[in-house]
C-alpha cells in the first residue's frame, strides 16, 4: 500500500471518527517520554468525546500509570496478552490471554529461553520491562543498545521460531511468546465486549496510530490507519502499511493527528 499524507484522508470520514486507538513506544512518546504535548492531544480528544484506547508492546505492569495518570479509557498491553480498563465505578478490570497457571507453566518456558538467547547473543539482554511481564518476553533491540542490524535481527527472530516460540518486533524490543497474540485480536474483544462496539462498526469509526512492525496487525484490519512519520524507518519488516502518514514523527505525529481530527470537529 502506498501511504497517503495525512492531509489527503477525507473530512467525511475522519467526522465519522469516535475513538483512537494508539501504540505507545515512539507513537505517543517520544525517545522514551511522554511529553506535555501529546497529554494534551489526549485529554483535548477526550473532550471531544472521543474514546482513546491505548494498544502497546509494553509490559501488563505499565497499564496502571496509563489508566489513571494518562487517564486512557483503555490499555492493552504485552501485544494482546492483557487488556485493562475500570469500569462505571472506578474499579480496574482485567483480561488476560490465559489463566494464571498457565502463564505460569509458559513464563518457565521464556525464561529458559532467555538461557539460550543469551548463548547466542550475549549482548542481546532481556528488556529492562521483562520483569513486568505477564505473557512475552521482550529482548532489547534498540531501548538502552545500539540499534542491532536488520540481519541480527532476523536471526533472532529465526532463533525464536526454532525454538517453537512466536515472535515479533517493535522499534525497540524482540518479543517471544508461547502463544500468538495479537494488539489487533485484544483490541477488537475490548471493543465487543468493553465498549459495545462492533468490529464492523470499529473499522468505520475508530483510526489507530503506530509506527512499527508489531503494529501491522492493527494497520491491516483498520481502514482509518496512520503512521507516524518515523514509521518509514520499519516499513522493510512489515508488509502490511498504514494508509496515512503524518508529517511529524514520534509524540508530535500523534498530536498533529489530533490537532487534524478535531479541526474537523471545531469547524
Amino acid at each position: 500500500m502506498n501511504m497517503q499524507a495525512l492531509s489527503e484522508w477525507p473530512s467525511a470520514q475522519r467526522q465519522q471518527v469516535q475513538g483512537i486507538l494508539t501504540d505507545i513506544d515512539d507513537t505517543f512518546t517520544t525517545h522514551g517520554k511522554i511529553s506535555v504535548s501529546s497529554l494534551d492531544a489526549l485529554d483535548r480528544a477526550r473532550l471531544a468525546g472521543l474514546k482513546r484506547i491505548a494498544v502497546t508492546g509494553r509490559p501488563s505492569y505499565w497499564t496502571l500509570p496509563l489508566l489513571r495518570l494518562c487517564d486512557f479509557d483503555a490499555v492493552i498491553a504485552e501485544n494482546g496478552a492483557s487488556a485493562f480498563w475500570l469500569d462505571k465505578q472506578g474499579q480496574q478490570q482485567a483480561q488476560f490471554y490465559a489463566d494464571a497457571e498457565t502463564r505460569r507453566e509458559h513464563r518457565q518456558q521464556l525464561d529458559a529461553f532467555a538461557v539460550v538467547m543469551q548463548r547466542h547473543f550475549p549482548h542481546i539482554l532481556p528488556a529492562a520491562d521483562a520483569p513486568q511481564r505477564i505473557g512475552d518476553l521482550a529482548f532489547d533491540i534498540a531501548e538502552n543498545i545500539p540499534a542491532i542490524s536488520m540481519t541480527e535481527l532476523d536471526e533472532v527472530v529465526a532463533l525464536m521460531h526454532e525454538h517453537g516460540f512466536h515472535a515479533t518486533t517493535s522499534s525497540i524490543h524482540a518479543h517471544a511468546s508461547v502463544v500468538p497474540f495479537s494488539k489487533q485480536s485484544m483490541s477488537q474483544q475490548v471493543l465487543e465486549q468493553v465498549f459495545g462496539v462492533t468490529d464492523e462498526a470499529a473499522c468505520r469509526s475508530y483510526v489507530f496510530i503506530g509506527d512499527s512492525a508489531n503494529d501491522a496487525s492493527m494497520f491491516a484490519h483498520y481502514p482509518m490507519s496512520v503512521g507516524v512519520a518515523n514509521v518509514r524507518k520499519f516499513l522493510d519488516r512489515f508488509d502490511s502499511h498504514p494508509r496515512y502518514v503524518t508529517q511529524a514523527e514520534y509524540g508530535a505525529g500523534f498530536v498533529e493527528l489530533v490537532d487534524f481530527m478535531l479541526k474537523d470537529k471545531n469547524e
